[in-house]
């Protein structure tokens, strides 16, 4: 039968939830019974709150070769790593997934996510892990620096072959050329592309970053880095990747702007209406904010 993709472009099955996650679950549970998954809820919170200096790593160089959109492709899904929790949710007996992006910074298992991927509450218990392309099951064995004020965390994942890593780019400007792989609302491998629309730094930290965690006054500010490429929740953490492949950045959040309600448009109850979305803001941590935690080896 003659197929519409090249050969070894996968077809992802349509689908989410205890079907579609069955083998991933499998595994974690087999794992967690013979005591491989060492980050559990309560060790991981304490972490969080240990590591907020930076880590020392070795990193590739920037790639400075112009790649087609076909190649930036197979450099952001090779990268790929979804990261996220294998948990006893508060409501049932049950064990569940949840699991947003991530993207390896070195082959010897080093990946950078959301902070707020690695932090759940509503769980009884539960196991931080990664999950490659393939649908491998990784442990991650430690959180090597985080900071919730930054939205990142660097983390270690043990694997038995080298992980696929994404350099950083350095020199990133508004209106270069960038891409997203990851999986908006569980949609496996979505890509997309777009352009650096604008670097932003908010003047405050807001309650969801500062009081949830308790962070302080004088915590450092990110530096958003915004884009006109598609995401959407469960897409956090994974790499913005650019025309060399090179991350600038990772996925964080999205602003929805509304227009403003007018009397014009009210209910029947007489409140005023939003007349909808006039547009969307894509925000990425940016890669001078994820380097800001990393120091070079001496």
């Amino acid at each position: 039968m003659v197929q519409a993709q090249a050969p070894g472009v996968p077809v992802y099955a349509e689908g989410r939830g205890s079907r579609a996650n069955a083998g991933i679950t499998a595994q974690a549970q087999k794992l967690v019974d013979s005591g491989a998954l060492p980050l559990t809820k309560a060790l991981v919170e304490a972490r969080m709150k240990e590591r907020s200096a930076p880590c020392a790593l070795t990193l590739p160089n920037e790639n400075s070769s112009h790649l087609d959109g076909r190649a930036v492709w197979q450099a952001a899904r090779a990268a790929h790593v979804r990261v996220g929790w294998h948990y006893l949710c508060t409501k049932c007996d049950r064990w569940h997934l949840s699991l947003a992006g991530g993207y390896a910074i070195t082959a010897d298992g080093v990946v950078v996510t959301c902070a707020h991927v690695v932090r759940r509450e509503d769980m009884k218990e539960g196991h931080l892990i990664a999950v490659t392309e393939a649908d491998e099951v990784l442990p991650v064995t430690e959180i090597l620096a985080a900071s919730d004020a930054l939205d990142t965390a660097i983390l270690r994942v043990k694997s038995s072959t080298p992980l696929t890593a994404l350099p950083f780019a350095k020199g990133t400007q508004p209106g270069d050329h960038v891409w997203c792989f990851s999986d908006p609302e569980g949609k496996r491998g979505y890509f997309s592309d777009g352009i650096v629309s604008r670097f932003v730094k908010r003047p405050f930290l807001r309650k969801r970053e500062a009081g949830a965690v308790n962070l302080p006054a004088d915590a450092p500010l990110p530096v958003w880095v915004e884009t006109t490429t598609d995401w959407a929740p469960g897409s956090s953490g994974s790499a913005i990747v650019d025309d060399f492949g090179n991350a600038v950045g990772h996925v964080s959040e999205i602003q929805t702007m509304l227009q403003p309600p007018s009397p014009a448009r009210a209910d029947k109850k007489g409140a005023e209406r939003s007349a909808g979305t006039t547009i969307v803001f894509h925000q990425g941590i940016s890669a001078q904010t994820v380097l800001s935690l990393i120091k070079p080896m001496p």
